[in-house]
């Protein structure tokens, strides 16, 4: 009986990226629960946004490595339960609870603030175990409601989104009902498109100058206006494209169509 068990060379480095994603998750909790003031909690957002960069590389270095496996496939389940889970919701209850602490931070209205930051938690789970059972049915085209990464990327863009545009304080407890919204958006059956660069031109020049400006500007820390537009734009437009295609249906009844 082998001590450890052995892995072919090839799947060390995107199982390793998981291990970075997951390590900057850990992070980012210890940083949000710890934190006494919105710039250190700034500071927790941008972790979140490294851990959607490694979530993208991932799966691209698997894939140009042939390196997909069904223990990477569970490993980074479970990475973006932590990352992509319970990171948002303890960066968006200490966001309130720091910013705007009255009354957030006190007695009943902080209990709320933490249960709906549990709920929030829960929908990542159901999400993340709904899509591992139901991957095969759905097809290659279309998730069903919506990724918990881009979930976790829209809070934590949008939050320093707030923060480079000076809001006022008063207007951080939205966050509260911004969060319970992704957390629906994560559990509910709407047709999100898969990113596919498309064969079409111009389009692929979009899709590919859109990418390309994320992986600049988030190590940068620039621009998280920008990042929240060009998130909530595909989140938005992917569903209304969604619903078009698949007319009310389940995706996975749907041929699938040649990208243009």
């Amino acid at each position: 009986m082998r001590l450890f068990d052995r892995f072919p060379a090839r799947y060390l480095a995107p199982n390793a990226v998981t291990c970075i994603g997951l390590s900057l998750g850990l992070l980012s909790i210890r940083t949000s629960l710890t934190a006494t003031t919105l710039p250190q909690l700034q500071a927790s957002a941008w972790l979140i946004l490294y851990a959607v960069l490694l979530d993208k590389a991932d799966g691209a270095i698997a894939r140009r490595f042939n390196a997909s496996s069904e223990f990477g496939v569970q490993f980074d389940s479970f990475s973006d339960f932590v990352t992509f889970g319970i990171c948002p919701a303890a960066l968006i209850t200490q966001v309130v609870a720091v910013g705007a602490p009255d009354p957030w931070a006190h007695g009943t209205a902080h209990a709320a603030l933490l249960a709906l930051g549990a709920i929030y938690v829960l929908a990542a789970a159901i999400r993340l175990a709904k899509f591992n059972v139901t991957t095969a049915s759905v097809g290659t085209r279309f998730f069903l409601g919506l990724p918990s990464t881009s979930s976790g990327g829209i809070l934590a863009s949008a939050f320093l989104a707030h923060q480079s545009n000076a809001l006022a304080p008063a207007t951080l407890p939205a966050f509260v009902a911004f969060m319970v919204l992704n957390a629906a958006l994560m559990v509910c059956n709407l047709p999100q498109p898969k990113l596919h660069i498309s064969s079409q031109p111009t389009l692929k020049a979009l899709q590919l100058l859109a990418v390309l400006s994320v992986y600049v500007l988030i190590p940068l820390h620039l621009a998280p206006t920008y990042l929240i537009a060009v998130s909530g734009l595909y989140t938005i437009g992917g569903f209304i494209y969604g619903l078009r295609v698949t007319g009310g249906r389940h995706p996975g009844d749907i041929e699938p169509q040649p990208s243009h």
